[in-house]
């Protein structure tokens, strides 16, 4: 097949900043008339977006595939790519591993090649299909532990346990007749801690998956039937951020500390805008939220303080999907491209995103030791089983997330960090604590 761009390795473009904390970067590097829907930041250098044509019903040409951008090196260089072996297909979402390994999903309506999961583990040179099911071409997601996986759209469900060797398919009981998901940005519509997820239905409704995908369970946030939760976004296992839009126009945002049972509206809004939220690793009560690429004047909203009070930016093009990869490290959409000058990512060049905890610890009987420790650094918690996961997040004092990752054995090697004090964070099915430690 012809291809529709060549590998592209090419310096990023230094046009000017038109806001204090973000800047334009790939400009040039995509055609017009597409939207980034996903954005999937491994760490402060290593980043990956999708991007694919404006199509929601079929038929897709099969001249029409996603493309996908990648930086090794925080978005001095780009490579770009078509993804050739998914013609007739557009792509909701990416979820990269690092530099080299990454997943798309692919969408064709039912009239093409099919849904499927599509993997590349040469930077984007080369993908192969994985997964083929109705449940692949809308959501995917990757839990911290780093093995499981969960595809999800409506009650179709594949989950896999081997970090994508092997898929098996099922279903989410409990969906209404006309009850689906909306994708504004694939990565933003859902959010995992631990063995948990989180998605926002058509009808108002919030689906909490546990044990990466085996259980599922609804939750009515109380703004009504019509109501549809278009991002949602999680912390901890208790505290998180919704956006929907309801009757007459309404739309907001709504936080919950019970994990998802119920919701208020926050007393504070970000502003006017169809919202996609992430939260921010490594910094406590921080969220980002990008509109959707249907606002020609795209905007950024940061919250510390867990939706207390915002900071909002102008980017004056539209934006699209949001992710942050630390407290310093952030990427946001360039949303519909109109030209293909505009640039494709905006990178936030802001302070550390150093937030301020709201909600009250809920994890009792917590100890650690030894403290100060030198290399292994073991944990209890009062009531939490042996075998339990437990989701363990280090950082520095800047905010700075070092570790992140699910442990079962209440241990964590901190051998390779440099002498000094550190937060650890603790989280479980049934909360969160932190505790300082040293290392010696």
């Amino acid at each position: 097949m012809k291809k529709l761009l060549f590998a592209l390795l090419i310096i990023a473009s230094s046009a000017a900043l038109p806001a204090q904390s973000w800047t334009p970067m790939a400009a040039g590097l995509l055609p017009d008339n597409v939207v980034i829907f996903s954005i999937s930041a491994v760490s402060d250098q290593i980043v990956w977006a999708v991007a694919s044509k404006e199509y929601y019903q079929a038929p897709i040409p099969a001249s029409v595939m996603p493309i996908i951008l990648r930086t090794s090196d925080g978005g001095q260089t780009w490579v770009v790519k078509p993804v050739e072996a998914a013609f007739s297909t557009i792509s909701f979402q990416i979820v990269a591993e690092d530099s080299l390994t990454a997943w798309i999903t692919t969408q064709d309506y039912n009239t093409g090649p099919g849904r499927s999961l599509y993997k590349t583990t040469d930077g984007g040179e080369v993908w192969v299909k994985k997964h083929n099911n109705t449940s692949t071409g809308v959501a995917l997601n990757q839990f911290p532990d780093g093995q499981h996986w969960l595809a999800h759209n409506r009650q179709s469900i594949s989950r896999s346990a081997n970090d994508g060797g092997n898929w098996t398919n099922g279903t989410a009981a409990g969906y209404q007749s006309d009850e689906f998901q909306i994708l504004n940005s694939g990565a933003n519509m859902s959010s995992t801690v631990g063995d948990t997820l989180w998605n926002g239905t058509s009808a108002g409704r919030i689906i909490r998956f546990t044990d990466y995908g085996a259980s599922s369970e609804f939750f009515n946030t109380g703004f009504g039937s019509t109501s549809i939760i278009l991002s949602v976004a999680f912390q901890d296992h208790l505290n998180g951020l919704l956006y929907y839009t309801g009757d007459f126009g309404l739309s907001k945002v709504a936080k919950t500390t019970d994990g998802g049972a119920t919701w208020t509206n926050l007393s504070q809004q970000p502003g006017v805008g169809r919202w996609n939220i992430i939260a921010v690793p490594g910094a406590p009560g921080s969220y980002a939220l990008a509109t959707n690429y249907n606002f020609a004047a795209g905007k950024i909203a940061l919250t510390k303080d867990f939706g207390a009070t915002w900071t909002v930016e102008n980017l004056n093009q539209s934006v699209n999907a949001i992710s942050f990869a630390s407290p310093s490290s952030g990427w946001a959409g360039g949303g519909r491209l109109m030209s293909s000058a505009a640039p494709a990512l905006f990178k936030y060049v802001g302070a550390p995103l150093v937030g301020t905890e709201v909600a009250e610890e809920t994890l009792a009987g917590v100890t650690v030791s030894p403290n100060p420790v030198s290399d292994v650094l073991r944990f209890d918690i009062e009531g939490i089983a042996a075998n339990e996961p437990v989701v363990v997040t280090l950082c520095d004092l800047s905010g700075r997330q070092l570790i992140r990752q699910t442990v079962f054995e209440k241990q964590l090697n901190v051998g390779q960090l440099p002498s000094g004090i550190y937060l650890l964070k603790l989280e479980t099915s049934e909360g969160w604590a932190t505790r300082k430690i040293v290392r010696e």
